[in-house]
């Protein structure tokens, strides 16, 4: 839990969320999840903050009411046994493609290419609904870690902690290179795929 709260800190002190925005959780077994609480400034979010909910969205602990999209990180958890954390936020580059419906090239950068393989982007739906959890279902079930949601920000989800952070931040840094390309008016040198396989080939 502990490490959650630094992780969220430190989501809000790098600007890949803004003001209130952005949830984020981690599981702690099969039946139950830590996750932030509902309208906090994340920089200013202490470990007594935490509300731990069962995986039907009971809540078992904490003082506070637990994030308005909860229902998100429940389907989450319960269609992929393998995501231990999940980082909703706003970071600004990767939601400028988010409302702009644009498809971020992932093949642009070596790290990007590692860490960020499995994008689904998403339709818009009401946050918080139940509709708006359900709409990740499919794209969960075929293996996606990312998920850009149209006029809204995105979810990354990741076996660790630190894994679903790095996506995040992976993510909004290439986001903000091809914005800085385009606004340069500079053509982006992509990646071949005999560079891809030799990376892949490296790293296995």
């Amino acid at each position: 839990m502990e490490k959650l709260v630094e992780y969220s800190r430190l989501c809000w002190d790098r600007g890949l969320t803004e003001s209130t925005g952005g949830n984020m959780s981690v599981r702690i077994d099969d039946k139950s999840i830590y996750i932030t609480p509902t309208f906090t400034i994340k920089h200013f979010l202490k470990v007594e903050d935490m509300v731990k909910l069962n995986l039907e969205g009971e809540k078992l602990n904490g003082k506070r009411e637990p994030s308005s999209e909860r229902k998100m990180h429940l389907l989450i958890y319960k269609e992929r046994t393998d995501v231990k954390a999940i980082f909703h936020a706003h970071p600004p580059y990767v939601t400028s493609f988010a409302v702009s419906g644009e498809r971020i090239p992932i093949n642009a950068l070596p790290e990007s290419v590692l860490l960020l393989k499995n994008i689904a982007y998403l339709p818009y739906k009401t946050p918080g609904t139940q509709d708006f959890a359900d709409v990740f279902t499919t794209e969960l079930k075929k293996g996606k870690d990312i998920f850009i949601l149209q006029n809204h920000g995105v979810t990354v989800v990741g076996k660790s902690i630190e894994e679903a952070y790095a996506r995040l931040e992976t993510l909004e840094f290439l986001a903000k290179v091809i914005l800085i390309n385009e606004m340069s008016k500079k053509s982006i040198k992509k990646l071949s795929s005999k560079e891809i396989n030799e990376l892949l080939k490296e790293q296995s």
